[in-house]
């Protein structure tokens, strides 16, 4: 491909992004999971334009989501990470790339101007108080991160929970991830700790418990490791710094903290961290971090770092009080 060619690609990439997410909301990924179909036929039973859809198809073919053979579309390798059924989903993914996120970057030159987030001045509110207004956009945040708890706890649920009674999941969201953890772990319990109206009894998994607070003040007390899982790269230094002084004060002495977090390489080589680096300050003010960066946010925070190990899609930085 020439440089053309490819630097055009990456600049319509807003478009491709965009498509995915339309015909995967229609259901014409899940549709297709039951079988090849025309354009013709998923556009009646799933209340298209034909004519539109044959050339949203057609485009997403040429990214390697379908395959087109006698007039009919089918899900290709890369297609089936999109259905709904499957452990691993990339549909939700796709979901929080779009919406409010697709107008905040919009503004995206906001940011570098400033170095701050443009999500309040595009909204007028910081993301997470703007969220905390409209249940029902908390509702769709809150599962789409769910949907991606089964992807990013693989470096959590393999290793070794020997000796571990009780694991405070701070930030835990909806008590996916926990859950998970607990499930694979049976002699585990669980807190899951989040702000008010985040976390509901129904979602709180088996041998867990649910409280409600604010981990700038403090989180709750007791626990063998506290875990902070795509937390941090939320905030901006000082406020990382908080969080983890608020863990650090509820900690015993022998407690263990577990991030979990990408650990971004220091120089421009590619890394999915890289671009998930940009969205956390456009949409947050928050960053990726490198392994050195890592060790003197968590020394800030009264830590010190005692093993990193790599994983696929993030990896586990354990810590002790320091």
């Amino acid at each position: 491909m020439s440089a053309y060619a490819d630097l055009r690609r990456k600049i319509m990439g807003a478009v491709v992004a965009q498509a995915i997410h339309a015909v995967t909301e229609l259901g014409v990924v899940d549709r297709l999971a039951a079988g090849p179909a025309t354009a013709a036929t998923l556009a009646a039973e799933l209340g298209a334009d034909a004519d539109a859809l044959t050339r949203f198809l057609r485009a997403l073919a040429g990214e390697g989501l379908f395959t087109l053979t006698a007039g009919e579309y089918a899900l290709t390798p890369a297609g089936e990470l999109l259905r709904s059924d499957v452990p691993g989903s990339l549909r939700h993914l796709s979901r929080l790339m779009t919406g409010e996120a697709y107008r905040v970057w919009a503004e995206a030159s906001l940011s570098l101007r400033t170095g701050g987030p443009a999500f309040e001045p595009v909204f007028g509110a910081p993301l997470f108080a703007w969220l905390a207004e409209r249940p029902a956009r908390q509702a769709d945040f809150d599962r789409a991160q769910a949907g991606l708890a089964a992807v990013r706890a693989q470096p959590l649920l393999e290793r070794s929970w020997d000796g571990v009674g009780h694991v405070v999941d701070v930030g835990g969201g909806n008590g996916m991830l926990l859950g998970l953890l607990l499930e694979k772990h049976p002699g585990l319990r669980g807190t899951v700790f989040d702000r008010p109206g985040v976390v509901s009894d129904a979602g709180v998994p088996q041998r867990c418990r649910r409280v409600e607070g604010d981990f700038f003040v403090s989180v709750p007390e007791g626990g063998d490791v506290y875990l902070l899982a795509q937390i941090l790269h939320d905030w901006a230094d000082p406020e990382a710094v908080r969080i983890l002084r608020s863990c650090r004060a509820a900690m015993p002495a022998d407690a263990r903290l577990l991030v979990l977090e990408q650990v971004i390489p220091e120089d421009g080589g590619p890394h999915p961290g890289h671009l998930l680096d940009l969205h956390m300050l456009v949409l947050l003010g928050g960053r990726e971090r490198t392994a050195p960066a890592w060790r003197r946010l968590l020394a800030r925070g009264g830590f010190a770092v005692r093993a990193v190990t790599p994983g696929e899609r993030a990896s586990v930085i354990e810590a002790v009080p320091g």
